[in-house]
């Protein structure tokens, strides 16, 4: 599971150099901490002559008519079965994007309570989730819907403690690979495995981000220790 990320620096020349991304790519994006489901998101996706193409999606996939009742946006889709399930597989063999990110929440349970930590790349890099995306048009008007969903996997040694889930971080080599349009079921599934278990590093910070309204670099702060009451 994965409902909160963050792109705190989201600064144009940067993520098209990150993502080689083409120059006439609009990237207006004021930085995130706090990017929640429906939110618009950046994506990068292969355009019709195959360049890289940066564009705003919703975060929750809305995958056909069928789900447009559905009450809770499809914001994550498991990997397993994602070849088969009839909410993703279209997408997945045919409109596989990169969500770019730079760190993302988890939820620690334990005597203490609930407490989120952020993780990112110990270098505090950008990387990017493995995303799918589709395209719905609006009733009775020109608009297309385009929306995304980022895929979960089981968790590296890192998140096991916290959560039995966790998003695909692709390695940096593998992206090109996701977005190829002439890859394999066989080959696209190979790669939605979980980060290396020292690719990504975890702090404890403050319950800021519990509030979707919060949006700031506070929220990313390491957590204050709590006064005791005894």
């Amino acid at each position: 599971m994965c409902g909160r990320y963050t792109l705190s620096n989201p600064d144009p020349v940067r993520l098209r150099a990150r993502f080689d991304i083409l120059e006439s790519s609009e990237i207006e994006e004021q930085p995130r901490y706090n990017i929640a489901p429906t939110d618009p998101v950046v994506a990068v996706r292969r355009n019709e002559e195959g360049a890289r193409a940066a564009g705003r999606l919703r975060w929750g996939l809305v995958p056909g008519r069928w789900a447009e009742k559905g009450s809770r946006p499809l914001i994550n889709a498991r990997v397993e079965g994602i070849e088969r399930q009839p909410a993703f597989a279209e997408s997945f063999r045919e409109r596989r994007c990169l969500m770019p990110a730079d760190g993302f929440y988890e939820w620690l349970s334990d005597e203490q309570g609930k407490r989120p930590l952020w993780f990112s790349r110990p270098d505090g890099d950008l990387f990017a989730f493995a995303g799918i995306w589709a395209a719905l048009p609006a009733k009775g008007t020109d608009d297309v819907l385009h929306s995304c969903a980022l895929i979960t996997c089981p968790p590296n040694r890192l998140m096991r403690p916290i959560h039995d889930r966790m998003p695909v971080v692709l390695d940096p080599a593998l992206e090109a690979k996701w977005l190829d349009p002439d890859a394999d079921v066989d080959e696209l599934l190979e790669l939605l495995t979980p980060p290396r278990d020292d690719a990504l590093v975890a702090r404890e910070v403050n319950d800021f981000v519990n509030d979707v309204r919060q949006d700031g670099p506070d929220l990313i702060a390491p957590r204050e220790e709590q006064p005791s009451l005894f």
